[in-house]
């Protein structure tokens, strides 16, 4: 009995150092090098892959024919470019492969346009159109972009885009005492959120009946925030006009809920208590 233990121990062993062995002889072929990947993550966070799964979705707002949520799958269907980086910290540079940005907005309906500003979680840069070139990209950055070129410093990469507006002259816009705005321009120092229509949704389960608020978010900025922002902040009433008139007195406008967003290609008044065809649309604004 003792003798048969050791001639299967004897076995097992010699059969794990003949799975070893083949596991190495076999990965280098079956596997390749991975120094290109380690490269080019560490050269530009992304992948060289053209058909490369990424999931998610860009806010593409501001002065652009209409708000879009875009699948990043459907950006990189677009005809990509071949661009070399970091040629100053490397003689050959860095290749990338990525949708170029001139591409994308002419894709989605901006022919014109001053400059895109690009939001992360975290992160906000700005690209002015005078800066942009060919061999500025889109490129897949795990579950979302980044964009990147051979003019641009790596701290200006930015990962992980989830927004860009686009600011220009081409959008919706209104007018603040005789001074024209675009929708672009009220969300180049940042985006507002807010939520509407909420209702408690109810469900019973086991006898036991369960409440959870929701509603709809919408994006933008405060009625409050685009009057500071345009510099009145001492004023005593503002007069709203549209599909309809509406005056606000100081203290309405500073403790209410009152935000500009855009639907259907129009700059409209919401408030978190009405639903979206209650909104009044939004031509001038008058501040006194």
């Amino acid at each position: 009995m003792e003798k048969a233990y050791k001639y299967l121990i004897a076995g097992l062993a010699i059969g794990l150092v003949l799975a070893v062995v083949g596991t190495f002889a076999l990965s280098p072929s079956l596997m390749g090098s991975q120094d290109n990947c380690d490269e080019c993550h560490e050269g530009h966070g992304s992948v060289v892959a053209p058909d490369v799964n990424v999931n998610g979705t860009i806010l593409l707002t501001g002065d652009t024919p209409q708000d879009e949520m875009i699948p990043i799958a459907d950006i990189f269907k677009l005809k990509q470019k071949d661009v070399v980086t970091l040629k100053l910290q490397n003689d050959e540079g860095i290749p990338s492969r990525g949708v170029p940005v001139f591409d994308f907005l002419k894709a989605y309906g901006v022919n014109d346009f001053e400059q895109i500003i690009l939001y992360a979680d975290d992160f906000e840069v700005t690209v002015n159109k005078s800066e942009m070139t060919e061999d500025t990209v889109f490129v897949p950055h795990e579950y979302s972009i980044r964009i990147l070129s051979s003019n641009m410093p790596v701290s200006v990469w930015l990962k992980n885009i989830k927004t860009i507006v686009v600011v220009g002259k081409g959008g919706d816009s209104i007018s603040v005492n005789g001074k024209e705005i675009t929708f672009g321009e009220m969300l180049n120092d940042g985006i507002d959120t807010m939520v509407t229509s909420r209702r408690t949704n109810g469900y019973i389960y086991e006898d036991q009946n369960y409440q959870f608020e929701a509603g709809y978010v919408v994006t933008g900025i405060g009625l409050k925030d685009l009057l500071f922002k345009e510099g009145y902040k001492d004023f005593s009433k503002v007069t709203i006009k549209g599909s309809s008139e509406k005056i606000l007195l100081r203290y309405e406008v500073l403790d209410g809920s009152y935000f500009l967003t855009r639907d259907q290609g129009k700059i409209k008044l919401a408030t978190a208590d009405k639903n979206r065809p209650l909104w009044q649309s939004v031509e001038s604004i008058t501040v006194e």
